[in-house]
């Protein structure tokens, strides 16, 4: 038969940012992502008349159906490393990640770009649609155009497929030597996120947790950080507001890893640590979820609860079967955490004793992590510079002087994440501190446009340079807040 030449295009719109995208079309793209991901692995499996893959099937039909009720003409797009959904980015969840990156990473290697479903579909047109899709091979610039004829021949005109855009200087991306390892990085990030969700929920439910695999995701980490720790300290920057409290624990658990490794310790001691942080507020699981999230002030009562969650995480972890042998220093590290350096903190003690190491390094990176990242009663958190700051100002009282010297010696004067202002007029994020400790004024910094959307140059500029004068090619000269200038900081870590 004839190929059918298509003239229905998409409808070209500026991409705008998620963040201010309608929560119900965000919450139905992400639904979208989900479900093609499932049916693609589930169609390696079982052939099209299989009827193991109908009620996969029907799932996908209703996402997709739905959407285009709603918005009519649906274009489910790639530019970089996003997905816009008719034009709106999509931000992907904690347990959207996967899906997101197996969609992500198929298209790509297959060099489509777009699918635009022009009207509802129904259940062959869905089908011929993936199969066709899965077949395609890897890397063949005519991918689009085949599978628009494979969809023609089928009479199926409702669907259209573009190919992949390659913009202009993406193909080499940022050049960091390890690209693999932030990759692993990133999947280690959020499975762990993912994997003390589902140990709290068990815990809430009074079910056995799955402690295995959160201590094979801490070693993997430890191993990370070892290797270099600013793969998993960029990771930190992701502030997930919805998902706080198991985001928070595994920043913690970063922060302190890192630690560990700057004071020595050995790789089991640092698991152990690691766990440690990981779990420092468990305990929290045993306090209402609207005493947590209370956007006012806590009653006496409240706050008196509140207090008793290190004690609470003592008496869970020491329940917790499958962590085996549990060293003295990880339960006595939950119980300190809040204790303070002046003992002003809680739980009280009848009789001072020496806060534990674990204790005081948890102390110092669960504060940081808190004041930088937005909570229900404090949408708009402390930037990363001037959470520092207040630390300082209380260093004797709350927190261990010198571990907190060490604390800034991580993290830069100017920590990971911050955005900044150049002499020479540039914005920057810092990405990386100085490899020199005599330079934490002069971290590596990824370049970003002034314009609204803040997107990124591809260029990382080390500002130790100098020009042939020796002179430095650029220095900061204040840092800004990113929620004035509508910056993600998180996704140039993604």
């Amino acid at each position: 038969m004839d190929i059918i030449q298509f003239t229905t295009q998409p409808k070209r719109v500026n991409p705008k940012s998620g963040d201010g995208m309608d929560p119900v079309l965000s919450k139905w793209g992400n639904n979208l992502v989900t479900k093609f991901h499932v049916l693609m692995r589930i169609s390696q499996i079982y052939d099209s008349k299989n009827v193991a893959i109908q009620q996969f099937v029907q799932e996908c039909l209703e996402a997709i159906n739905t959407l285009v009720q709603r918005e009519g003409p649906l274009s489910l797009k790639v530019i970089r490393n996003d997905f816009f959904l008719n034009g709106q980015r999509l931000r992907y969840s904690v347990e959207g990640f996967t899906s997101f990156k197996y969609l992500l990473t198929q298209w790509k290697k297959k060099l489509i770009g777009e699918v635009i479903f022009n009207s509802l579909v129904d259940e062959g047109m869905l089908k011929h649609f993936i199969y066709t899709l899965m077949e395609l091979e890897e890397g063949r610039q005519e991918n689009a155009n085949l599978f628009n004829e494979a969809l023609a021949r089928n009479r199926i005109l409702t669907i259209v497929v573009n190919p992949l855009e390659i913009v202009e200087g993406e193909e080499e991306s940022f050049t960091f030597q390890k690209e693999d390892q932030r990759e692993v990085g990133k999947k280690v990030f959020f499975e762990t996120i993912g994997t003390i969700k589902e140990v709290i929920t068990q815990i809430k439910g009074r079910q056995r947790a799955d402690i295995r695999k959160l201590k094979r995701l801490a070693q993997k980490a430890v191993h990370l950080v070892i290797e270099d720790e600013s793969i998993l300290l960029g990771m930190t920057t992701i502030k997930n507001y919805d998902e706080y409290t198991f985001n928070h624990s595994v920043n913690v658990s970063i922060y302190s890893l890192a630690m560990g490794k700057r004071l020595g310790f050995s790789k089991k001691t640092l698991t152990e640590l690691g766990i440690t942080a990981l779990f420092h507020d468990i305990g929290k699981s045993k306090i209402p979820i609207d005493v947590l999230n209370k956007p006012a002030s806590l009653s006496d009562d409240e706050w008196g609860m509140m207090k008793k969650h290190p004690l609470m995480g003592v008496e869970i972890v020491l329940n917790l079967k499958q962590l085996g042998e549990i060293n003295p220093r990880m339960v006595i590290g939950i119980f300190d955490h809040h204790l303070k350096n002046d003992f002003s903190g809680y739980p009280k003690l009848f009789r001072k004793k020496e806060i534990s190491l674990f204790g005081r390094i948890i102390q110092i990176v669960d504060s940081y992590d808190a004041m930088t990242t937005p909570r229900i009663y404090k949408k708009v958190p402390y930037t990363p510079e001037q959470a520092l700051a207040i630390m300082l100002k209380e260093r004797t009282v709350h927190f261990d002087p010198i571990l907190l010297k060490i604390f800034i010696g991580l993290v830069g004067i100017y920590p990971i994440g911050s955005l900044v202002l150049l002499n020479t007029h540039e914005m920057g994020i810092v990405y990386k501190p100085s490899h020199d400790p005599r330079w934490l004024d002069r971290p590596i910094v990824l370049l970003v446009d002034r314009g609204k959307e803040g997107e990124a140059k591809k260029e990382v500029v080390d500002l130790t340079e100098t020009d042939g004068m020796g002179r430095y090619k650029r220095s900061i000269v204040k840092t800004l807040d990113p929620f004035k200038y509508h910056i993600d900081i998180a996704k140039y870590f993604l």
